[in-house]
């Protein structure tokens, strides 16, 4: 009868005397003591921790990569969040921008047009037959010439060379006899009260501002030179 690895106390009651000395307790049983063979419950324990430690390995992996997505998600976050903060500054600014670049429009825009009509003002009577027509017109010539720079209103003529609100007015006279009131003279100073004495010029004669200063300082005598111009025409 060939003997079992392992047995029961039954069954190792049931051996000869002789037998059971080749059988030491293990358990609720008794198990075979040979030699050169890695007993059962040996191989189960290095089973057992070899299973643990893959567990371990397996849950420590998961618990590194689970960091690193979160770290990644958050940095994705970060980034996310840093981009949108940086794309609302960013039309924030060019908002500003154009609000600033608009109002400088709107100020260059004005001093020129401020600057044109002082010039036009000079030359034509708007109060006179088709007077307010033709200082649309003028002063619409007169902003050609007329720009802003950071420095203020600069006045170039044709050519680009410099000029000043007179050389514009004696030019929009030369250029459209037929829409102003008076042709550009030279020299001179200004009528009335400004000029030192009474009006020795003739309306023709006057320069435009010349003719402005007269108008609003004794509008009778403006008149009355218009209507003698009118009149010798």
């Amino acid at each position: 009868m060939a003997l079992k690895f392992e047995i029961t106390k039954e069954e190792f009651e049931a051996l000869e005397e002789g037998q059971r000395a080749l059988y030491s307790e293990h358990g609720d049983g008794y198990r075979l003591q040979v030699d050169g063979i890695d007993p059962a419950d040996e191989l189960k324990e290095a089973l057992r921790k070899e299973r643990e430690e893959r567990a371990e390995a397996k849950r420590k992996l998961q618990e590194f990569e689970s960091e690193a997505e979160k770290r990644e998600r958050e940095r994705l976050e970060k980034q996310q969040e840093w981009e949108k903060l940086s794309k609302t500054e960013r039309e924030r600014a060019e908002k500003l921008d154009k609000e600033l670049a608009e109002l400088r429009d709107k100020v260059a825009n004005s001093e020129r047009t401020a600057t044109a009509e002082g010039i036009v003002a000079g030359l034509i009577d708007k109060e006179a037959t088709g007077g307010v027509q033709r200082y649309e017109l003028l002063r619409k010539e007169a902003l050609q010439f007329i720009s802003h720079t950071p420095e203020g209103v600069k006045i170039n003529g044709p050519d680009g060379q410099a000029w000043d609100a007179k050389q514009l007015g004696k030019h929009l006279t030369e250029t459209y006899p037929f829409l102003v009131d008076g042709s550009k003279a030279t020299g001179g100073g200004a009528p009335g009260g400004k000029g030192g004495g009474a009006v020795t010029k003739k309306f023709h004669e006057m320069t435009g501002a010349e003719l402005k200063a007269l108008k609003d300082e004794d509008p009778e005598a403006y008149r009355r030179l218009r209507d003698e111009h009118h009149q010798q025409r």
